[in-house]
């Protein structure tokens, strides 16, 4: 029978920790600058205890693909639902064997691409490491590392539904593919899909972008590459092109940098404010990594107000930004009312709203690089824009990003 764990992490942790954020570093990163690094690095976690989730940027938090923002979507549990009820329906005649509980159903539409509440993990660092280095090129790769869950019996997780936890849960899946089993995977089902997933001990491993081609060399002669992970002939297809010339671009399905939810937030935060009409029709993209630039007038100082930043380097690969809306000296006015914070789609939260106290409204947050903030100051309508790679004092790593 398939094994099953529990997580002890509950919906009340997991908000107190998201709370905490602008105080601390949202979690542990280490960057490694060569294989040989990076194998001196994971040693210390491979006695077990530890699950592996590689992502091919950095900037992307661990939030389930139900959950992400994307254009003209926002999530609802009756809308997971709905696409969750169809999958069953429409995949019983690719099935050689009816999965036999809502866990195995989920599983199965996770590994087949469905969006769902569940995060794929897995317990090898080299088959996570593979995920990681085979997507894009142009921005550093990520691998997620946190400690095992204790494993209870299986019928603990039988007992209730996937869609009724109030606690994060760790699984194996029951219904095992092919890929599954070369992959060592399982999951994790996340009671609130659209919140970023912290544990307090959670690290995570940086692998800088001009090191991805030489990590894909190492895994495939190692063992790990299409054709071991994918288990398929697909998996060996795309590794017999990988060797002809292992190309910089990724085969696997790329992830996108950023999702298109960036002119969706904005067209919603302007029809609820004053801004003028013409603002609401969105502008072309300047740079598809940075969706907010050009969207917002490109000013940072516009009708009597202001946006300042200050970032400060914390520790490695985290910066601390402070952003401030405030009315420029000369102008005699206060601000009042809610200001509203567009930041990089790579957020969790990629919109904020702010109060304005004494006069300035202020967000504070943490990131791993550059990226420009679009804001609306609501009582008025007033649009600002503040590239934060032009920021001076900024450290020129942040500028880099």
């Amino acid at each position: 029978m398939a094994r099953q764990a529990k997580a002890r992490v509950s919906s009340e942790q997991t908000d107190k920790l998201t709370h905490e954020l602008v105080d601390k570093r949202p979690w542990d990163r280490r960057r490694v600058r060569s294989w040989n690094e990076f194998q001196n690095h994971i040693e210390r976690y491979l006695d077990g205890n530890y699950l592996f989730r590689g992502v091919a940027s950095v900037r992307f938090p661990l939030v389930t693909s139900v959950g992400r923002q994307r254009e003209g979507y926002e999530y609802s549990e009756a809308r997971e639902q709905a696409l969750f009820n169809q999958f069953k329906r429409e995949a019983l005649p690719f099935l050689p064997v009816r999965p036999a509980s809502n866990w195995e159903w989920l599983a199965l539409a996770q590994h087949h691409g469905v969006p769902t509440r569940l995060l794929d993990w897995s317990e090898s660092p080299s088959v996570s490491l593979f995920f990681a280095v085979w997507g894009n090129d142009e921005e550093d790769a990520g691998l997620y590392i946190i400690r095992r869950p204790e494993e209870v019996k299986p019928g603990d997780l039988e007992q209730q539904s996937p869609f009724g936890v109030t606690d994060v849960a760790f699984f194996y899946p029951g219904y095992v593919t092919p890929r599954l089993v070369s992959q060592r995977g399982l999951f994790t089902v996340h009671p609130k899909p659209d919140q970023p997933y912290q544990s307090e001990d959670m690290q995570q491993i940086v692998i800088g972008k001009e090191c991805k081609a030489d990590f894909r060399r190492k895994l495939d002669a190692s063992g790990v590459h299409h054709a071991a992970i994918m288990a398929d002939l697909d998996g060996l297809s795309r590794r017999l092109i990988a060797i002809q010339s292992y190309r910089a671009t990724a085969l696997l399905p790329e992830a996108p940098v950023v999702s298109s939810s960036a002119g969706t937030a904005r067209a919603g935060t302007l029809a609820k404010s004053k801004a003028r009409v013409g603002a609401m029709s969105p502008s072309p993209r300047i740079n598809p990594r940075d969706p907010q630039k050009g969207q917002w007038g490109g000013k940072s100082t516009n009708n009597g107000w202001r946006v300042t930043a200050r970032v400060a380097e914390s520790d490695t690969d985290w910066f601390r930004i402070t952003l401030t809306v405030s009315a420029v000296r000369s102008e005699h006015k206060v601000l009042s009312g809610d200001v509203v914070f567009h930041l990089h789609d790579s957020f969790a939260q990629s919109v904020c709203r702010e109060p304005a106290r004494n006069g300035k409204a202020v967000l504070k947050l943490w990131a791993y690089g550059a990226f420009t903030v679009g804001i609306l100051i609501e009582h008025d309508g007033t649009m600002l824009e503040i590239d934060l790679t032009e920021v001076q004092g900024a450290p020129e790593l942040f500028r880099e990003r």
